[in-house]
């Protein structure tokens, strides 16, 4: 402890503490007042906008359910509390749904369409500057640990003092752990409190969520510090000790994500989306043909052992549209279901990249944990589309149950309407959410692990 404590002492009086603490805390807190200004604009545009969709699906005139199903409305996925933090996927992906008879529409309108310069310079969210340049500000503090005393000669002196290698490499591992904690971990807890503070979290366990992302940013920013004191063991000069990090950086935080992304798709390419689209109209257009509709409709008949659709006890239109409508919901599921499910992979694929570089398993890790990672998006997509399936079925068990005689039209209003609940989106949970983190969260342990084993020996081989 009294080596711990002189340490701190040590590291306190160091001036590049306090400019890299100031230069952090800046950037830090105007990319998380941006965020939280966005995400607070964003949430008053979908409470009024959600307000105004359900007025006026109310608010229809009376007519035929199938018009109303055709009419349709807009349903909004709400921003995870933490995207203040860690946007992830949120800015690329929609954001909104049409819901309408038929068709499973893509989410449009992406953030990123509106984005700003900050974004579009690759610092635009708390995450990118812990991803980039907190890793900087471990270099800086951890590359002179042991070269600059060495180039002097200190060094010596402290080993000669009989203070034993493992407790001085501990000693100064713990100050400058504490450093960065001070530097980057406060500032991003105290912008992830600021942010939860008036939200309605209950549903995303926003404060345990919030804890264990900052947790694991500090896990990151451990592996570069643990680098930089690697290097000083070995350095000779402070300088050489600087620049062998820095390359390092440039490898691991620049150069490697790079190669990691272009690696996994090669390695498992994604469903092209057009074929996808091309397989769903194709398996829609072989079962709306005019003969396939005779044929299905002589089934309905012998099925009931009538000849004639006004001898059926419910409404042959509406019986078919059912029964059409399932058709073209397994279509979907398989087709849109695989195309989810190869992005998934990739996912899957490019988190085990994370071994070629910690900033690839961070992002991974980050994401899920943020409630912002594509799994998210997709559950959103997913529960949209259940929504519109739920409309469409209540609409034509409304016709089915209600035959409609001598060319009658049947004529539904309010009451119908009303039975259709506002759409509700529940996310992901936080254990599931977990239990997606484990694969980055393996890999960036097996980084600090690594790091420390290769440290060991050095220590204790330490001279000056």
């Amino acid at each position: 402890m009294r080596q711990l404590a002189a340490e701190l002492a040590r590291t306190a009086r160091d001036a590049r503490l306090r400019w890299i603490g100031g230069v952090l805390v800046l950037l830090l807190t105007v990319a998380g007042l941006g965020a939280w200004r966005d995400a607070t604009r964003y949430a008053g545009e979908v409470a009024q906008v959600a307000a105004a969709e359900r007025a006026r699906w109310l608010g229809q005139d009376a007519k035929n359910p199938h018009a109303a199903d055709h009419f349709g409305l807009w349903v909004f996925r709400p921003s995870a509390p933490l995207a203040v933090l860690d946007p992830g996927t949120e800015p690329y992906t929609g954001r909104m749904v049409r819901v309408e008879a038929h068709v499973f529409n893509d989410a449009v309108y992406r953030a990123i369409q509106d984005a700003g310069p900050l974004s579009r310079s690759g610092l635009g969210s708390v995450a990118d500057i812990v991803q980039l340049v907190v890793p900087l500000a471990a270099i800086l503090l951890g590359f002179p640990a042991f070269a600059a005393d060495r180039e002097r000669g200190t060094l010596r002196l402290a080993l000669g003092n009989g203070v034993p290698p493992g407790r001085l490499f501990a000693g100064r591992f713990g100050a400058l752990l504490a450093a960065l904690a001070l530097v980057a971990g406060l500032p991003i807890l105290g912008i992830g409190t600021f942010a939860l503070v008036g939200q309605d979290g209950v549903d995303w366990q926003s404060f345990p969520r919030l804890l264990t992302w900052v947790a694991a940013q500090l896990a990151y920013a451990t592996v570069f510090l643990l680098l930089a004191m690697l290097v000083s063991l070995v350095a000779r000069t402070a300088r050489w000790a600087l620049a062998a990090s820095l390359a390092a950086w440039v490898l691991l935080c620049v150069a490697a994500p790079r190669f990691a992304v272009v690696a996994v798709d090669a390695a498992a390419p994604a469903l092209s989306y057009r074929e996808v689209r091309a397989r769903i109209e194709s398996g829609f257009r072989a079962h709306r043909t005019a003969e396939a509709n005779d044929v299905r409709t002589r089934e309905v008949l012998a099925r009931y052992g009538v000849s004639d659709p006004d001898e059926l006890p419910v409404d042959l239109r509406g019986l078919m549209m059912s029964e059409n409508e399932s058709h073209n919901f397994a279509v979907y599921d398989r087709e849109l279901g695989a195309f989810f499910d190869s992005l998934a992979t990739q996912d899957k694929a490019l988190a085990w990249a994370g071994l070629l570089s910690p900033r690839v398993a961070l992002q991974a890790l980050s994401q899920t944990l943020a409630g912002t990672d594509f799994g998210q998006h997709a559950r959103f997509v997913w529960a949209a589309e259940a929504y519109r399936r739920g409309i469409s079925e209540r609409m034509n068990a409304e016709i089915r149950e209600h035959p409609q005689r001598g060319g009658t039209t049947l004529v539904a209003g309010p009451d119908l309407w009303r039975a259709i609940p506002p759409f509700v989106h529940q996310p992901l949970p936080f254990g599931g959410a977990l239990a997606d983190a484990r694969v980055p969260a393996l890999v960036l342990a097996l980084w600090l692990g690594l790091l420390g084993a290769l440290c060991r020996p050095l220590v204790r081989r330490l001279k000056p």
